[in-house]
Formats: structure tokens, C-alpha cells, sequence
């Protein structure tokens, strides 16, 4: 009897063994080598619905107004990066050149100084089309830790043609004559680039 006992340990150790090593063994195969696959947030599908006129933003504070702030001061950054990008693609590409306007309006400036002004402009012009952007969606969290984690998504107010007109339309205004009969005579050419360069 004893001997029986004895044999049914052993068995029970051996099969629990097996089952052990094939528990292992599945999770090993399910394991992603990229890591767990997150889900987009609402704000992020929603701002991904519309890349060149939506964008998104996250925030983490104690307080949820400054977490907004953060999340808003992240979207609004993003835009403007963007707007700019789309910018300086579109002038390269048509040859219009801002460091040398920057020169010839300040009577000649240090080739530094011309970059740091066409920088400059392009930043004013993305500014000025972030005025026109507003919170669309908000997506609202509270943390273990006691904080607030806050997305946005940033809405330009207009369509993707009205944010495209009002950028051309800032390079003209800021740019030298003679660029600005280079992109009047390829107006359309250098809309479209414009356009086409307006996404993350």
C-alpha cells in the first residue's frame, strides 16, 4: 500500500511537470516580439480621421486644468510644426528662398542672422493659422497615482483648402517681389505642395 502511494506521487509530479512545461511553453509562443499592442485613444482615432486638419495631444498634472494645458500646448505644437514643414517643403521646392528675402529686407544680414529670420516667418506664419484651431474632443483620466491624464484633439476651423489658402497667403504677404511673382506664376503648383505637405 505504501508502495502504491509512493508510485502516485511520483505520477502526480510528473504530470504536473508536463502540464507546467507546456503552460510555459504556450505563453512563450502568444508572446508579441514587438510588445503588448496598445489602443488608440478616442482623441487619436478621431484626430486620424482628418491628419491635415486635426491633431492630438496628452497631458499628466495633479490638476486636471493644467494636464488640458498641457495636452493643448502639446497639440498646438504639433500643428505648428507641421505648418511649417509644409512651408519650407513647398518654398524649396518652387525655389523661393527666405533666407535671402530675410537678407534683403534687413539690407543684408549675416548668412546665421537670414537663417534665424526666414525661421523666424515661418514661424509667425505658422502661428498665426494655430489662432484658428480649436478643442474638438477631450478624453478625460484619472490615474493610480492621483493624477489627471487629459487628450485633446485640435481642430483647424476650416477645411483642408481654407488652411492651405490662408498659408499661401501668409507667405505672400511676408515675401519679396520677386518671390512673390515666382509663386504667383506657379500659384496652384505651389498650393498643392503646400497641401499635400500638411500631415504628421
Amino acid at each position: 500500500m505504501k508502495k502504491f502511494f509512493v508510485m502516485m506521487a511520483a505520477a502526480t509530479m510528473i504530470l504536473s511537470g508536463c502540464g507546467a512545461s507546456t503552460q510555459v511553453a504556450s505563453t512563450k509562443k502568444s508572446v508579441n516580439p514587438d510588445g503588448q499592442l496598445l489602443e488608440n485613444n478616442p482623441c487619436i482615432e478621431y484626430a486620424m480621421m482628418k491628419p491635415k486638419t486635426r491633431t492630438y495631444g496628452d497631458g499628466t498634472h495633479f490638476k486636471e486644468s493644467t494636464a488640458t494645458n498641457i495636452a493643448e500646448a502639446q497639440a498646438r505644437g504639433k500643428f505648428a510644426r507641421r505648418i511649417e514643414a509644409a512651408v519650407l517643403s513647398a518654398t524649396e521646392e518652387i525655389g523661393v528662398s527666405l533666407e535671402k528675402y530675410s537678407g534683403d529686407a534687413m539690407g543684408g544680414s549675416s548668412a546665421t542672422d537670414q537663417s534665424a529670420e526666414a525661421n523666424d516667418m515661418v514661424s509667425s506664419i505658422a502661428a498665426q493659422c494655430i489662432k484658428n484651431t480649436y478643442i474638438v474632443k477631450v478624453s478625460r483620466y484619472y490615474t493610480e497615482n492621483q493624477q489627471y491624464k487629459i487628450y485633446v484633439c485640435l481642430e483647424y476651423g476650416g477645411s483642408e483648402d481654407e488652411m492651405a489658402d490662408q498659408i499661401v497667403q501668409s507667405v505672400v504677404d511676408k515675401i519679396s517681389e520677386a518671390d512673390r511673382a515666382k509663386i504667383e506664376a506657379r500659384h496652384d503648383d505651389f498650393r498643392n505642395r503646400v497641401y499635400n505637405n500638411l500631415k504628421d
